[in-house]
């Protein structure tokens, strides 16, 4: 069971991995920078926001912006859950200032002692909140967040990938 754990956190950093190179392919359009944007150590994409944006020869431009962000007090750091006991958790969540066709994220909490990476997404709305927690035991904590934001018909970019991650913190249990 341990062992297919760890194979899932190493396919979900892969993955990660791979996004963030092909959203900075699409973005840049520049094989040597997805390469170096493809490091194991920063799989997460540099980017926590993004503007849709259409040009509408009957209406003027008008822009969905969307924005991945971490929930809580001191800036959604793991923390203590105050809703389940004894475990710890870190909270996620992308808004848009209008809908969007799809959104679809993973969420991960890390630690030296184990990681829990859970999905969270939605469709035709402007949010999706994602959650992962583990059992309390004393360590060093931080959490990643990655959602890919499919645009409306009519805007660009049609896809883009967003990412962050929080600082380490350590938890005495």
């Amino acid at each position: 069971m341990g062992q297919q754990h760890r194979g899932a956190v190493a396919g979900l950093r892969r993955k990660l991995v791979v996004v963030g190179a092909v959203a900075v392919m699409g973005v840049a359009g520049n094989a040597a920078v997805a390469e170096a944007a493809a490091t194991p150590a920063d799989p997460v994409p540099g980017k926590s926001s993004v503007d849709f944006s259409t040009h509408s020869k009957a209406q003027s431009a008008r822009v969905i912006h969307c924005e991945i962000r971490f929930i809580g007090a001191h800036g959604g750091i793991p923390h203590k859950s105050g809703h389940v006991h004894g475990t710890i958790n870190v909270r996620t969540g992308v808004t848009c200032s209008q809908p969007i066709r799809m959104i679809r994220g993973k969420v991960g909490l890390f630690s030296n002692r184990g990681s829990k990476i859970k999905a969270f997404g939605s469709t035709g709305a402007r949010t999706a909140k994602g959650n992962a927690a583990l059992v309390c035991r004393t360590g060093r904590y931080h959490g990643e967040a990655v959602a890919t934001l499919y645009a409306p018909p009519g805007y660009s970019p049609r896809v883009v990938t967003v990412g962050k991650k929080t600082p380490t913190v350590s938890i005495h249990c």
